[in-house]
């Protein structure tokens, strides 16, 4: 007799990524890169010879703040199904 290929009980098995932890761990690095981001945009907004160089700050700010978002809704996601 053989076996059923993809019988209905298994649990599937979630990605080291997807864990929580690893999630959680990821917002906690985007948040302190995000702060490290601002403060680098409050310098370089102060100072007139790095006033050119604010964007480099403003982008990493808004990629570290959407992949935190983006993560949280993960998470969220993940939460529920569990």
């Amino acid at each position: 007799m053989q076996l059923d290929q993809n019988p209905f009980f298994r649990k599937t098995i979630t990605s080291w990524y997807d864990s929580n932890f690893a999630c959680r761990t990821f917002i906690v690095i985007m948040i302190f890169i995000f702060v490290f981001a601002i403060a680098g945009i409050i310098v370089g907004s102060g100072n007139p010879y790095f006033h050119e160089h604010v964007g480099f700050p403003a982008v990493l700010a808004f990629l570290s703040l959407f992949m935190g978002i983006k993560i949280f809704f993960r998470l969220k996601r993940l939460s529920k199904t569990n």
